[in-house]
Protein backbone atom coordinates (compact mmCIF):
# COMPACT_ATOMS: atom_id res chain seq x y z
CA UNK A 1 0.00 0.00 0.00
CA UNK A 2 1.08 3.54 -0.74
CA UNK A 3 0.21 6.90 0.75
CA UNK A 4 0.70 10.45 -0.48
CA UNK A 5 3.08 11.94 2.08
CA UNK A 6 4.24 15.53 1.63
CA UNK A 7 6.78 15.40 4.43
CA UNK A 8 7.94 13.08 7.20
CA UNK A 9 9.91 14.45 10.13
CA UNK A 10 11.33 11.51 12.05
CA UNK A 11 11.97 13.43 15.28
CA UNK A 12 10.33 16.78 15.94
CA UNK A 13 8.77 18.90 18.66
CA UNK A 14 5.04 19.58 18.85
CA UNK A 15 3.00 22.37 20.44
CA UNK A 16 0.91 20.38 22.89
CA UNK A 17 3.75 18.68 24.79
CA UNK A 18 7.47 18.79 25.44
CA UNK A 19 7.84 15.24 24.14
CA UNK A 20 9.29 14.44 20.71
CA UNK A 21 7.08 12.99 17.98
CA UNK A 22 7.41 11.56 14.50
CA UNK A 23 5.42 13.96 12.32
CA UNK A 24 3.74 12.63 9.18
CA UNK A 25 2.30 15.25 6.81
CA UNK A 26 -0.30 13.75 4.48
CA UNK A 27 -0.79 15.61 1.21
CA UNK A 28 -4.21 16.43 -0.18
CA UNK A 29 -6.93 18.47 1.49
CA UNK A 30 -10.62 19.12 0.83
CA UNK A 31 -10.34 22.67 2.20
CA UNK A 32 -8.64 25.61 0.49
CA UNK A 33 -8.36 28.08 3.35
CA UNK A 34 -6.95 31.34 1.96
CA UNK A 35 -4.70 31.75 5.03
CA UNK A 36 -3.30 28.20 4.83
CA UNK A 37 0.34 28.04 5.96
CA UNK A 38 1.02 24.75 4.15
CA UNK A 39 -0.26 25.42 0.61
CA UNK A 40 2.29 23.00 -0.88
CA UNK A 41 0.45 20.13 0.84
CA UNK A 42 -3.00 20.83 -0.59
CA UNK A 43 -2.59 18.63 -3.68
CA UNK A 44 -1.41 15.04 -4.06
CA UNK A 45 1.52 14.63 -6.43
CA UNK A 46 3.03 11.48 -7.97
CA UNK A 47 6.44 12.17 -6.40
CA UNK A 48 4.83 12.13 -2.94
CA UNK A 49 3.77 8.48 -3.19
CA UNK A 50 5.38 6.60 -0.34
CA UNK A 51 5.31 2.90 0.50
CA UNK A 52 3.66 2.30 3.87
CA UNK A 53 6.49 -0.11 4.67
CA UNK A 54 8.96 2.81 4.56
CA UNK A 55 6.88 4.64 7.17
CA UNK A 56 6.71 1.50 9.30
CA UNK A 57 10.50 1.21 9.21
CA UNK A 58 10.96 4.79 10.37
CA UNK A 59 8.48 4.30 13.21
CA UNK A 60 10.26 1.12 14.29
CA UNK A 61 13.67 2.80 14.21
CA UNK A 62 12.51 5.71 16.38
CA UNK A 63 10.23 3.88 18.82
CA UNK A 64 12.66 4.44 21.71
CA UNK A 65 13.23 8.10 20.85
CA UNK A 66 9.75 9.54 20.34
CA UNK A 67 6.60 9.62 22.43
CA UNK A 68 4.29 9.10 19.49
CA UNK A 69 3.16 9.99 15.99
CA UNK A 70 1.50 13.21 14.85
CA UNK A 71 -0.69 12.66 11.78
CA UNK A 72 -1.28 15.97 10.08
CA UNK A 73 -1.22 17.60 6.65
CA UNK A 74 -3.00 18.48 4.46
CA UNK A 75 -5.91 16.42 5.69
CA UNK A 76 -4.95 12.92 6.91
CA UNK A 77 -8.55 11.67 6.80
CA UNK A 78 -8.47 12.20 3.04
CA UNK A 79 -6.47 8.93 2.89
CA UNK A 80 -8.57 6.72 5.15
CA UNK A 81 -7.00 3.30 4.68
CA UNK A 82 -3.40 4.48 4.81
CA UNK A 83 -4.18 6.52 7.93
CA UNK A 84 -5.78 3.55 9.66
CA UNK A 85 -2.90 1.23 8.82
CA UNK A 86 -0.27 3.67 10.09
CA UNK A 87 -2.24 4.14 13.32
CA UNK A 88 -2.43 0.37 13.77
CA UNK A 89 1.34 0.10 13.36
CA UNK A 90 1.93 2.95 15.81
CA UNK A 91 -0.27 1.23 18.38
CA UNK A 92 1.58 -2.04 17.81
CA UNK A 93 4.78 -0.17 18.67
CA UNK A 94 3.15 1.35 21.79
CA UNK A 95 3.36 4.87 20.37
CA UNK A 96 0.83 7.58 21.16
CA UNK A 97 -1.20 8.70 18.14
CA UNK A 98 -2.31 12.28 17.54
CA UNK A 99 -4.61 13.26 14.67
CA UNK A 100 -4.77 16.83 13.37
CA UNK A 101 -7.93 17.18 11.25
CA UNK A 102 -10.44 19.70 9.91
CA UNK A 103 -13.30 17.47 11.00
CA UNK A 104 -14.90 17.06 7.57
CA UNK A 105 -14.66 13.25 7.50
CA UNK A 106 -16.78 12.01 10.43
CA UNK A 107 -16.85 8.42 9.20
CA UNK A 108 -13.05 8.22 9.28
CA UNK A 109 -12.81 9.83 12.71
CA UNK A 110 -15.46 7.48 14.09
CA UNK A 111 -13.64 4.44 12.69
CA UNK A 112 -10.39 5.54 14.34
CA UNK A 113 -12.03 6.19 17.71
CA UNK A 114 -14.17 3.06 17.65
CA UNK A 115 -11.05 0.95 17.13
CA UNK A 116 -9.09 2.87 19.78
CA UNK A 117 -6.46 4.01 17.30
CA UNK A 118 -6.25 7.67 18.36
CA UNK A 119 -5.15 9.12 21.72
CA UNK A 120 -5.47 12.82 20.94
CA UNK A 121 -7.56 14.61 18.33
CA UNK A 122 -6.73 18.19 17.36
CA UNK A 123 -9.62 19.58 15.33
CA UNK A 124 -9.10 22.81 13.47
CA UNK A 125 -12.39 24.66 13.92
CA UNK A 126 -11.99 27.02 10.99
CA UNK A 127 -14.89 29.41 11.45
CA UNK A 128 -18.39 29.84 12.80
CA UNK A 129 -20.82 27.40 11.21
CA UNK A 130 -23.48 30.14 11.27
CA UNK A 131 -21.49 32.67 9.27
CA UNK A 132 -19.96 32.42 5.79
CA UNK A 133 -18.05 29.20 6.45
CA UNK A 134 -17.07 28.82 2.80
CA UNK A 135 -15.37 32.24 2.79
CA UNK A 136 -12.95 30.96 5.43
CA UNK A 137 -12.38 27.53 3.87
CA UNK A 138 -13.16 27.64 0.13
CA UNK A 139 -14.33 24.07 0.71
CA UNK A 140 -17.53 23.96 -1.34
CA UNK A 141 -17.38 22.17 -4.67
CA UNK A 142 -19.81 21.07 -7.38
CA UNK A 143 -19.97 17.70 -5.63
CA UNK A 144 -20.19 18.86 -2.02
CA UNK A 145 -22.02 21.95 -0.83
CA UNK A 146 -21.18 24.11 2.17
CA UNK A 147 -24.40 22.88 3.77
CA UNK A 148 -23.21 19.26 3.51
CA UNK A 149 -19.74 20.12 4.83
CA UNK A 150 -21.24 21.86 7.86
CA UNK A 151 -23.51 18.85 8.43
CA UNK A 152 -20.44 16.59 8.40
CA UNK A 153 -18.58 18.80 10.86
CA UNK A 154 -21.57 18.77 13.20
CA UNK A 155 -21.61 14.99 12.96
CA UNK A 156 -17.92 14.96 13.89
CA UNK A 157 -18.70 17.07 16.95
CA UNK A 158 -21.32 14.54 18.02
CA UNK A 159 -18.78 11.74 17.63
CA UNK A 160 -16.17 13.65 19.65
CA UNK A 161 -18.73 14.21 22.38
CA UNK A 162 -19.36 10.46 22.53
CA UNK A 163 -15.65 9.73 22.98
CA UNK A 164 -14.50 12.73 25.01
CA UNK A 165 -13.92 10.69 28.17
CA UNK A 166 -11.59 8.26 26.39
CA UNK A 167 -9.79 10.59 24.00
CA UNK A 168 -8.10 13.92 24.62
CA UNK A 169 -9.65 16.58 22.39
CA UNK A 170 -8.16 19.93 21.45
CA UNK A 171 -9.94 22.46 19.25
CA UNK A 172 -7.79 24.97 17.41
CA UNK A 173 -8.92 28.23 15.78
CA UNK A 174 -6.64 30.60 13.88
CA UNK A 175 -7.41 34.28 14.41
CA UNK A 176 -7.16 36.00 11.03
CA UNK A 177 -7.69 39.78 10.92
CA UNK A 178 -10.49 40.65 8.53
CA UNK A 179 -11.69 37.03 8.29
CA UNK A 180 -11.91 35.19 11.63
CA UNK A 181 -11.55 37.73 14.41
CA UNK A 182 -14.94 38.90 15.66
CA UNK A 183 -16.02 38.13 19.21
CA UNK A 184 -19.51 37.22 18.01
CA UNK A 185 -18.19 34.57 15.61
CA UNK A 186 -15.96 33.00 18.25
CA UNK A 187 -18.88 32.87 20.68
CA UNK A 188 -20.81 30.95 18.02
CA UNK A 189 -17.97 28.43 17.84
CA UNK A 190 -17.96 28.24 21.64
CA UNK A 191 -21.67 27.40 21.57
CA UNK A 192 -20.96 24.46 19.23
CA UNK A 193 -18.26 22.93 21.44
CA UNK A 194 -19.39 23.92 24.95
CA UNK A 195 -20.64 20.43 25.87
CA UNK A 196 -17.52 18.59 24.71
CA UNK A 197 -14.79 17.82 27.22
CA UNK A 198 -12.01 19.61 25.36
CA UNK A 199 -9.47 22.40 25.41
CA UNK A 200 -9.70 25.24 22.89
CA UNK A 201 -6.67 27.05 21.57
CA UNK A 202 -6.74 30.39 19.77
CA UNK A 203 -3.63 30.96 17.70
CA UNK A 204 -2.51 34.02 15.74
CA UNK A 205 -2.38 33.98 11.95
CA UNK A 206 1.07 34.34 10.38
CA UNK A 207 1.66 35.30 6.75
CA UNK A 208 5.12 33.78 6.29
CA UNK A 209 4.14 30.98 3.89
CA UNK A 210 0.72 32.16 2.67
CA UNK A 211 0.33 32.17 -1.11
CA UNK A 212 -2.95 34.09 -1.32
CA UNK A 213 -1.86 37.67 -2.02
CA UNK A 214 -4.84 39.07 -0.11
CA UNK A 215 -3.34 37.73 3.11
CA UNK A 216 0.37 38.28 2.55
CA UNK A 217 0.29 41.81 3.98
CA UNK A 218 -2.05 41.15 6.88
CA UNK A 219 -0.42 41.91 10.20
CA UNK A 220 -0.28 39.18 12.83
CA UNK A 221 -2.87 39.82 15.57
CA UNK A 222 -1.34 40.97 18.84
CA UNK A 223 -1.31 38.81 21.95
CA UNK A 224 -3.44 41.39 23.75
CA UNK A 225 -6.08 41.21 20.99
CA UNK A 226 -6.27 37.43 21.36
CA UNK A 227 -6.36 37.69 25.14
CA UNK A 228 -9.32 40.04 24.89
CA UNK A 229 -11.13 37.48 22.75
CA UNK A 230 -10.38 34.77 25.30
CA UNK A 231 -11.72 36.90 28.12
CA UNK A 232 -14.92 37.58 26.17
CA UNK A 233 -15.40 33.83 25.69
CA UNK A 234 -14.63 33.03 29.35
CA UNK A 235 -17.21 35.60 30.42
CA UNK A 236 -19.95 33.78 28.51
CA UNK A 237 -18.59 30.25 29.02
CA UNK A 238 -16.69 30.26 32.34
CA UNK A 239 -16.19 26.47 32.37
CA UNK A 240 -14.53 26.38 28.97
CA UNK A 241 -10.83 25.49 28.93
CA UNK A 242 -9.38 28.05 26.56
CA UNK A 243 -5.66 28.51 25.93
Amino acid sequence: MQAFIAELIVVGSVEFTNELYTKIYFSGCDFRCPYCNKPHMLETKPEQQTEIREIYNKLENQRETVEGVLLTGGEPCFQKQALIEICKKAKELKLKTVLDTNGSKPEVIEALLKNELIDIIIMDFKASLKQDFNKATNSATFFKSTKKIIKDIKQTLEILKAYDEKTEIIFNTTIVPGLIYKKEELLEIAEEIKNINAAWQLQPFTNETVKDKRYQDIIRPTSSFIENLKEAIRKEYPKMRIN
